[in-house]
């Protein structure tokens, strides 16, 4: 580089760092493959052939990403985190105005009980002049308070319509800190666009927390974590051009972009031995962590439900089975 931060004419030529090698290596190899060097192709192809590098240049290349990367999908998760505070403090500011009413009215009842006491004493007449008078004035106060509180209870209703409108588009499942699954829906729509137009291969990949392994937890607490520690090994082993979400009832799903029937099974395979050597302590007893895992295509000649059913077949085989990976009986006989 010359003074002034400019760069020489050679500057422009051949790579020569790791990393600029590794962009042409991935250039070559999507044009070698037929697939458009669209942004989002790359991305994806980034992420795939980095998976046969050695973990070094991985784990420098990941640390250079986590660097660059704008984290705008975790800025709309943690908006929506606030959004639901806000709300939780809205009800909470409704529940204290309510009580207050409530205390106003038992006070006038109070005022009225011992107005009809003061009958009874000397000097009724300054007695219930200051009674009437009290009277009034907490009267007019509950006037206030229930104008106040109408006023209130309306903007409660719009805030509960505005926040359940946030949640029904929210994508963030806070939960298990992945996706929900309108998100992987509509991911899972967009891939079926890309393929259609790139002829690219792309795969779903379901997975489940054991039976066996939650059917030992009694705890309703424990077992969310389980499922949320499986959230998180999915996301230590994806890549970052794959979608993680939870789907259902516990079951997770993977859209493995650019990823053909063998390469998620070797994702399986490699998940399955980060789970088989994750261990946790319930009371005394110590469980290992188990997953049953199913992969489909994504197949034009089908509907996306028709593929997760696919998975979700894929999934129940790969129990019966035990074997690390089931594949959908669809995707076995092409």
């Amino acid at each position: 580089m010359e003074r002034g931060g400019r760069y020489r004419a050679h500057d422009l030529g051949e790579p020569t760092s790791d990393l600029e090698k590794y962009a042409k290596e991935v250039m070559n190899a999507m044009i070698r493959e037929g697939v458009p060097p669209t942004p989002s192709n790359f991305d994806a192809y980034f992420d795939k052939l980095l998976d046969n590098k050695p973990p070094q240049f991985r784990k420098r290349i990941l640390k250079l990403l986590e660097l660059e990367d704008g984290g705008e999908d975790d800025h709309q998760g943690i908006l929506e985190q606030h959004l639901k505070e806000a709300f939780s403090n809205v009800k909470k500011f409704l529940q204290h105005i309510n009580l207050i009413y409530k205390n106003l009215r038992h006070l006038e009842t109070v005022v009225e009980k011992r107005s009809f006491e003061a009958n009874a004493i000397a000097d009724r007449n300054s007695m219930n002049t200051l009674l009437e008078a009290t009277k009034k004035d907490i009267e007019t106060m509950l006037q206030i308070i229930k104008k106040d509180a109408t006023e209130l209870k309306e903007t409660y209703t719009s805030t509960t319509e505005l926040v359940q409108e946030v949640q029904a588009h929210a994508i963030h499942d806070e939960r298990y800190g992945v996706y929900k699954k309108n998100y992987l829906l509509r991911k899972m729509r967009q891939e079926e666009k890309l393929i259609r137009e790139f002829h690219n291969e792309s795969t779903l990949m379901l997975v489940r927390a054991g039976e066996e392994v939650i059917s030992r937890l009694k705890s309703a607490k424990v077992r969310h974590l389980v499922l949320r520690t499986v959230a998180r090994l999915l996301l230590k082993t994806s890549r970052r051009s794959d979608i993680v979400a939870h789907y259902e009832n516990g079951i997770f799903a993977i859209l493995m972009r650019h990823t053909s029937l063998e390469n998620a099974q070797m994702a399986a395979d490699r998940l399955k031995d980060l789970v088989g050597n994750t261990n946790f302590f319930v009371g005394d007893e110590e469980i290992m962590l188990d997953v049953d895992i199913g992969i489909a295509r994504i197949d034009l000649d089908r509907s996306i439900e028709q593929t997760i059913v696919c998975a979700l077949e894929a999934l129940d085989i790969a129990k019966k089975l035990d074997d690390p990976c089931g594949i959908c009986p669809q995707d076995v006989e092409i």
